[in-house]
Parts: C-alpha cells; sequence; structure tokens
C-alpha cells in the first residue's frame, strides 16, 4: 500500500501549518509570558545575555549568516525529511470497530523513487481494516533525531491504495527491504503492499 497524492498533499499540509504559526505567534504575544518565564530551545534557560562573550559571538555570526543563506523551501525540506529518516510514522484512519473515532497505529514504510511512503500491512492488522473501509489517513513523519516540538516532522493526508500490479509490488518490496532489512514479514502470504 502507498499513500496517493503525495507531494500535493504535503506542500498544503506545510502551508496550513504555516498560517498556524502565524497564528500561533501573534497569539502569544498576548500571552502574559515575561521574557524571563518564556520558553528556550536548547540554552538550558540561559538568555543570550548570561553566556560567555566568545559564545554570543558565534551564536550571532550564525544567526547573521542563516539570514541570507539560500532556503531549500518546503518541498525540499519535505522530501529530504521523509527520504532520510528510520523508516517508521504514525498512521491515523478512520476506525472500523469504533465509528467516529481515529485509529492509531506506528508503522513502518519506506518511500519511493516519487516520495510516497511505502508500506506492507497484515490483513489481520486493524489499520488495514480502517482502510479497506474507507482509505484516507494521516502518517506523521518525524526525523531521525526527533527530540519535541521543536524537531522536524511532517503529516502527510492522502489515499492509501493497495499496489495490484506485481511488477510494482516486487519494485516497493524491493525498496521497503532496503529501509528494513529484517522486515521476514514482507513474504507472509496475508501481508499486502
Amino acid at each position: 500500500m502507498r499513500v496517493a497524492v503525495f507531494s500535493t498533499l504535503c506542500l498544503s499540509a506545510f502551508q496550513l501549518s504555516e498560517a498556524f504559526v502565524s497564528t500561533a505567534s501573534s497569539r502569544r504575544t498576548s500571552w502574559s509570558l515575561s521574557e524571563k518565564n518564556a520558553p528556550t530551545h536548547d540554552t538550558k534557560g540561559q538568555a543570550l545575555e548570561d553566556l560567555p562573550p566568545e559564545v554570543q559571538a558565534k551564536i550571532m555570526a550564525y544567526q547573521e549568516h542563516q539570514q541570507g543563506a539560500p532556503k531549500l523551501g518546503w518541498p525540499t525540506d519535505i522530501r529530504t525529511l521523509v527520504q532520510y529518516n528510520h523508516g517508521f510514522a504514525v498512521m491515523s484512519t478512520h476506525s472500523k470497530a469504533h465509528p467516529g473515532f481515529p485509529g492509531g497505529s506506528v508503522v513502518g514504510f519506506a518511500p519511493d523513487e516519487e516520495g510516497r511512503p511505502l508500506f506492507i500491512f497484515s490483513g489481520m492488522s486493524t489499520h488495514t481494516q480502517d482502510l479497506l473501509v474507507d482509505p484516507r489517513c494521516s502518517v506523521t513523519i518525524a526525523s531521525k533525531e526527533f527530540k519535541g516540538a521543536a524537531d522536524g516532522r511532517v503529516n502527510l493526508m492522502g489515499k492509501c491504495e493497495l499496489i495490484k500490479d506485481k511488477e510494482e509490488i516486487e519494485k516497493a518490496k524491493e525498496t521497503y527491504m532496503k529501509k528494513h532489512p529484517g522486515a521476514f514479514w514482507a513474504s507472509f502470504g496475508d501481508f499486502n503492499w
């Protein structure tokens, strides 16, 4: 199985994300957070002025460089995150067993040559049963280095479709096995691509 219409949908998800971030940051100014209590990132609570002068100079030089550095853009950032990750994601489906509620599963995947995530699912798994009723799903992929909310992740939305063509199945299996060489279940009869 693979999520169809990958590139179009992930751009929409990030455009929505950008809108949310700008809305959230405009709201942040109305919150009564003082600078002293504001959240920080990887500075262990230290303000820039509390750091040694040589560290301050390095941080300022880095920030200045980053302002003028060319940006790859969302499509490249997304494709890189999907391509170079640990090969696992959280898939959310519409629950067949509990209508009206979402279902969530940790799933293995490997991106194909177009960047679409490929999956191999057992016919017995709840997410497979959910997808057979309603193929719409989302897949949340985090970067290898993910440790918290400030780290890279993407939520892809689309329809999961069964791969039926024998040649495509073999190609999908080859791609998946490169990412997951220990996936012995890929040869089991009740698993589908």
